[in-house]
Formats: C-alpha cells, sequence, structure tokens
C-alpha cells in the first residue's frame, strides 16, 4: 500500500501595498476617495489598452469603462494577495477584448523596433532576418500566445506580474511563454 500524501502548496500572500490598502478601504467606503486608486493606475491601464489597439480614442474609451467597471465594484474587492492593479488589468483585458469584438476589430501589437531588437536577441533568433519576418511570426500566434510575448517583450512585464494579470500561477506563465518562444525560434529554423 501507497502511503505517499498529497499537500496543496499555498504560496505566501503578496504584500499588498500599505498605502493602497488604506485608499482602497476608503474608496469602498466613499467613492470620491476613489480618484487616487484613478490617479495611481491610469496611465499603466491605458498603456494596457492602447498596446492592443491602434486607437487611442478607443484606448481611453476601454480606460474609462475598466474604472467605470472598477468603481461601481470597489465593495466587492478583496484583498487576496494580489495588486489592485492585477484586479484593473483583468478588467482592462476582459473590457479591451469586448471593445474590440463590438466593434469587430482584430487586436493589434503596438511594437517600436527597438523593442523587436530585444525580443529577438533575448529569445536567440537571428536579427539578420529583419522585423518584417519576426512580426509576421508573431502575427501567426494565437491570442493568449501573443499575449504572453507581449507582455513579457514589449511590455517588460515579469512572469509573477504576467501570472496575476492572466489569472495563472508565476511558473505556468514562465512554462507557456517559453513555450511560445520555443515556436518562434522553430518558425525561424
Amino acid at each position: 500500500m501507497n502511503s505517499m500524501s498529497i499537500t496543496q502548496h499555498i504560496p505566501p500572500q503578496a504584500k499588498v501595498d500599505s498605502l493602497e490598502e488604506s485608499w482602497i478601504k476608503s474608496a469602498q467606503q466613499d467613492l470620491s476617495a476613489f480618484e487616487k486608486l484613478y490617479d495611481a493606475n491610469y496611465e499603466a491601464i491605458f498603456r494596457y489598452a492602447y498596446q492592443r489597439m491602434d486607437s487611442k480614442d478607443d484606448a481611453a474609451d476601454v480606460t474609462a469603462q475598466v474604472f467605470l467597471k472598477a468603481m461601481t465594484n470597489i465593495k466587492k474587492y478583496k484583498f487576496m494577495g494580489l495588486k489592485f492593479s492585477s484586479w484593473l488589468y483583468r478588467i482592462a483585458k476582459s473590457e479591451t477584448y469586448q471593445f474590440l469584438k463590438n466593434k469587430s476589430k482584430s487586436p493589434t501589437i503596438n511594437v517600436e523596433t527597438e523593442s523587436l531588437a530585444n525580443m529577438a536577441q533575448d529569445i536567440d533568433v537571428p536579427i539578420a532576418l529583419g522585423n518584417e519576418e519576426l512580426i509576421a511570426a508573431l502575427s501567426e500566434l494565437n491570442d493568449q500566445e501573443l499575449e504572453l510575448v507581449e507582455m513579457r517583450y514589449f511590455e517588460q512585464r515579469n512572469f509573477k506580474e504576467i501570472g496575476e494579470i492572466l489569472d495563472m500561477t508565476e511558473n505556468n506563465s514562465k512554462v507557456k511563454t517559453h513555450r511560445v518562444i520555443k515556436k518562434l525560434q522553430n518558425k525561424q529554423k
């Protein structure tokens, strides 16, 4: 008889910034206090939305929806070891894709030449292939693969943050990102 036991690993809760926590608690009591959370997170959420679409106006509309939804639901927000910004990014992800779906638009990636060169160097793709070939390879990825690459290489996020935003473990975000990299490397051979 096997006496192996199975245990569940529960990671320690991330330390939530105490100032942010006080802002959240204040906003849960009085919505006018939500302004501090808005000011602290607006630019990052706007960049996230804009990174996925071609229009600053559309990105501003999505960002407004994100904060409206967050403010409307702030009383339901519970501290579960994630940063408040991760909760906002999850809302932003949902709102961005819903906006694009409603407008019958496809998500895009706004890339800079420097970001492509850094990515090519980091994943060991010969730079001689050029940006067009790398962009073509990226365009063949599915939405989740593209989002992993986008967050890691164009938004410079660490795996922990990627995991929080995509609702997966840090290790899972790392594994999935490395699989995408291998896929891109194989396309370049």
